[in-house]
């Protein structure tokens, strides 16, 4: 049990580090260089984007911080866009919501010709056991597959979770 409580004090601390901005975040979208993204997120099920340039990575995630968690968990979390346009599941998140999980979406500038990797990882209470009177819960883990691709400029991309918390795969669509 104490073992049980260490790991869940240093997944909590450990997701209170999560980035969930780009260090381009304020940057006015130019068409003719950078891409754009939309990404969803809730509480126990977070997509992770790693942007690699020229040498460098960069990595954010769009529902695994303490904060955006917790929103999600008591269904505050608002969406943030940048102008991207709508889609049926960007009008309408909630087909994606759990029991205390509401699905939000931020939307990020991405620089054309870089190198973009997408993965989905969903962390749910999976039951419960019970051992002289106390009770623990056992979580279900489940990562997706790495979804690479290479942004064009000027284009609009969406990275949908699957409609089931059963299955952790990304689908990446060019918005039109």
């Amino acid at each position: 049990m104490k073992k049980l409580m260490l790991i869940s004090t240093a997944a909590l601390l450990l997701s209170g580090c999560v980035n969930t901005e780009l260090s381009n975040a304020g940057k006015t979208y130019n068409p003719q260089t950078d891409a754009r993204i939309r990404l969803y997120g809730q509480n126990g099920r977070y997509t992770e984007m790693e942007v690699k340039q020229d040498g460098k990575t960069e990595k954010v995630n769009v529902g695994g911080s303490i904060g955006q968690s917790f929103s999600s968990l008591l269904y505050l979390k608002g969406n943030e866009s940048i102008g991207m346009p709508s889609s049926s599941a960007s009008m309408n998140p909630s087909q994606f919501n759990e029991i205390g999980s509401g699905t939000f979406f931020k939307e990020f500038i991405i620089p054309s010709g870089a190198e973009i990797t997408l993965q989905s990882e969903i962390i749910t209470p999976d039951g419960a056991n019970y051992i002289t009177n106390h009770q623990f819960i056992v979580h279900e883990h489940c990562l997706g597959k790495k979804l690479v691709f290479t942004p064009q400029a000027g284009k609009d991309y969406e990275a949908l979770p699957s409609a089931s918390t059963a299955q952790c795969n990304l689908t990446l669509v060019e918005l039109k």
